[in-house]
């Protein structure tokens, strides 16, 4: 009986020890990680072309954009009600067209330090964020099959909205809208190995971006 008893016992403290532990494990989910990918809009001015006809351009503004976020949340994704959070975003697009004459091959890379508002609820949950950082813009075309480069890195913004459906206290599949803006009077373009900087016209360039439609995964740690 002592012994059954000395069992019994054993188990309940292996049982509560393990109950604990994971209770500290499910409360010490303060961080999200983020990945994402879908297509996206060029918006605004388009820069460097090497044709400039309306429906190249057009053709031009449509790619697929991938992004990578980090968030500091403060607690996991089954604490309900309003969060703050800081974080960090990465988010790079690629568009290319071609034409009789030559290509375009655009690559943009933003990074930004960002800030969230969190709206947790017991199967998902809503984020709205806004960010400034740095975007990069480069051209990798050809002209009459010899490589031609465009830069325009600048100071950009960005303002996002998404939603996650909770699968489990770690996963949700998360989809989201992401709006980057930037602005420009000027870039530099390199071609049979000179380098020239093409400055913005009176009427010209200005503000450019692009718009995204992603959808992925959020990691909760």
């Amino acid at each position: 009986m002592k012994t059954c008893l000395r069992s019994l016992l054993c188990i309940a403290g292996a049982v509560l020890i393990s109950s604990s532990l994971y209770a500290q494990r499910e409360n010490s989910k303060k961080s999200m990680l983020s990945v994402h990918v879908g297509p996206t809009w060029q918006v605004g001015s388009q820069m460097g072309l090497t044709n400039i006809e309306d429906a190249y351009s057009k053709d031009l503004r449509k790619g697929i954009a991938w992004d990578a976020s980090y968030w500091y949340v403060g607690k996991g994704p089954r604490d309900y009600g309003v969060r703050l959070a800081p974080g960090f975003l990465y988010q790079g697009s690629i568009y290319k067209g071609s034409h009789d004459t030559g290509a375009d091959k655009i690559h943009m890379h933003y990074l930004a330090p960002q800030f969230g508002v969190f709206f947790i609820r017991e199967h998902f949950q809503i984020q709205a964020a806004t960010g400034i950082g740095y975007q990069l813009y480069k051209n990798k075309s050809t002209v009459y099959d010899k490589p031609r480069e465009v830069e325009m890195n600048r100071l950009a913004g960005n303002f996002s909205l998404s939603g996650e459906y909770f699968l489990s206290r770690q996963i949700g599949i998360s989809a989201q809208l992401n709006w980057l803006i930037s602005s420009s009077d000027s870039y530099m373009t390199k071609y049979h190995d000179q380098t020239w900087e093409v400055v913005r016209p009176k009427s010209g360039y200005g503000y450019f971006g692009q718009l995204s439609v992603l959808f992925g995964l959020n990691y909760h740690f």
